[in-house]
């Protein structure tokens, strides 16, 4: 159960209006902007306690929240120290697997199964996150790999900023968290210390690049073609090398199967 924000209040000796003090809306004052402690401003509260959805909110300058964040702000502890104070340390941590949201596991195919048969899906949250695994590592490939054939485009300033702007949405559909995000910060690296999933998407890139080029061809549909169509060759070919059999390699269909059973 959350602590009580007057309580709270009280703890830490706020200013309160007496006249409002344990209503359900509390007025005292902000001792974070201290506006109201002024000189000739002894009439004003602007902080303001929701004694009955346990929130905080100052008029004047803006800051906001729950009690566990009131608390922290008053105490000057971080906000995880505050909660396990007045709930606990988790002594189990959740699995990476339950931590994807209904969107994530739709998108790779384990949203229904967790949905009609949750026992079945926790048994088998080991196969769910390798197949996140290796969703996100493909999808980091691509989109990096368009990433660096829009990079590429000189002189063009409005067609690069509408192919950027669909890279940006294409990431969100993917419920990848700040994808595009990561996209950057590998970018401005040094080539040799970049993630392998940016170096793996800078040879597609670069391939991709090549064949738009040699048509001078830059319709975005184009260029997501080649580079689906390349990272596809380079997938297939390191499965001939490693004499991987590509109807094995597929572990999505085969937590499918073995949830399904």
């Amino acid at each position: 159960m959350l602590p009580e924000i007057l309580k709270v209040a009280e703890e830490y000796g706020l200013t309160f209006n007496h006249r409002t003090h344990g209503k359900k809306e509390t007025l005292c004052k902000c001792v974070f902007c201290e506006e109201d402690f002024k000189p000739g401003k002894g009439h004003k509260y602007y902080m303001s306690l929701n004694t009955q959805d346990q929130v905080f909110k100052c008029w004047f300058c803006g800051v906001s929240g729950g009690v566990l964040d009131f608390e922290a702000k008053l105490s000057g502890q971080p906000y995880s120290e505050i909660r396990s104070k007045h709930f606990g340390v988790r002594k189990k941590p959740v699995h990476p697997a339950e931590k994807l949201n209904t969107r994530q596991l739709r998108t790779i195919g384990w949203a229904e199964y967790k949905r009609k048969n949750r026992t079945a899906f926790k048994k088998n949250r080991e196969i769910v996150l390798r197949d996140w695994k290796i969703y996100e590592y493909e999808e980091l490939v691509k989109h990096f790999a368009m990433f660096i054939v829009i990079a590429h485009i000189e002189n063009q300033d409005d067609r690069q900023n509408n192919l950027l702007q669909f890279v940006m949405q294409s990431c969100r559909a993917t419920q990848i968290h700040l994808l595009f995000n990561r996209l950057l910060a590998e970018y401005v690296k040094e080539e040799a210390d970049r993630a392998d999933w940016a170096k793996e998407g800078i040879e597609i890139g670069r391939a991709s690049w090549k064949v738009a080029l040699s048509t001078y061809d830059f319709e975005m549909e184009k260029v997501v073609l080649n580079v689906a169509f390349l990272y596809h060759m380079l997938k297939m070919d390191k499965i001939q090398k490693l004499n991987i059999d590509p109807n094995k390699t597929n572990s999505l269909e085969n937590g499918k199967m073995s949830l399904a059973n």
